[in-house]
């Protein structure tokens, strides 16, 4: 059994903007990054606390976001919400995921070693608390909203060998077969920095639905904005996604012109 890793609690004070108090069983542990190099992790805390906790807006909307785990540029472990509380944090992922935001360094956004060192220990101690495999059940942001959306944690999407060496050194780690103390930080930030790909060219994406669900007139999830209901199986075509639903649930606008909720447990997302 890998042994808890020291954490700090920073707990968010319940409101709907990132502690709505939602339960939550994960059955995956979704990495993040904090969006810009060389920013200590204890600015994102006192963000999602002090300013998204208060109701924030940006461009007329408010932000709904927040993090189970926010680790360091020095490997301290912030913890935010608790493991049996939804966050805002992995999109439609957030009904089943954990979520763990993660401070970086350099042009190419790798790790410092206390930091890799950290990430490994947490998320393996996160795997080994609901019996899960790291080599499959860590996930990036991106496997879950598609490259064309957001590129994160980018080191690890951009290096994706780099990410399953960090998904190996986990299982490992969770194993017994490596110490804490032989943890190697696979990153390093040194020789060419990998660019961006172009996204311009994207896939579309589309919605499978899973179970018959309500659809709506308008994004939000009130009875009198049922319009009415589409059936397991029908696929269609997504516009965007909306996040401000006055709810912990997003939901997709979708060619046809209705809004439908962008819960996993009744909708699935492809790419083609």
């Amino acid at each position: 059994m890998v042994q808890k890793p020291k954490i700090i609690e920073k707990f968010m004070k319940f409101n709907k903007y990132g502690r709505p108090g939602i339960k939550l069983n994960y059955t995956k542990v979704a990495i993040h990054y904090t969006g810009q190099a060389d920013v200590p992790g204890k600015n994102t805390v006192s963000y999602f606390n002090n300013v998204v906790a208060n109701g924030y807006k940006v461009n007329g909307r408010y932000i709904y976001a927040s993090a189970h785990f926010v680790i360091d540029l020095d490997g301290t472990i912030y913890q935010l919400i608790p493991l049996n509380e939804m966050c805002y944090c992995t999109n439609s992922a957030n009904s089943y995921a954990v979520g763990v935001e993660v401070a970086t360094t350099g042009k190419d956004n790798h790790y410092t070693d206390a930091t890799y060192k950290a990430m490994v220990h947490l998320c393996a101690w996160l795997c080994a608390n609901k019996g899960l495999n790291p080599k499959k059940d860590i996930i990036r942001h991106t496997d879950v909203v598609g490259r064309a959306y957001k590129l994160c944690p980018i080191y690890m999407v951009l290096n994706p060998k780099k990410y399953e060496q960090f998904r190996l050194d986990c299982y490992n780690l969770k194993a017994g077969k490596i110490k804490l103390s032989d943890i190697v930080n696979c990153t390093n930030g040194k020789g060419n920095v990998t660019q961006i790909p172009n996204t311009t060219t994207t896939k579309t994406k589309y919605l499978r639905v899973l179970k018959d669900v309500n659809i709506h007139k308008t994004p939000d999830f009130n009875s009198s904005s049922v319009i009415g209901e589409v059936k397991a199986g029908t696929c269609v075509t997504i516009v965007k996604e909306v996040t401000d639903t006055g709810c912990g649930t997003h939901m997709y606008l979708v060619k046809a012109g209705y809004y439908i909720t962008a819960s996993s447990k009744y909708v699935e997302v492809f790419e083609r």
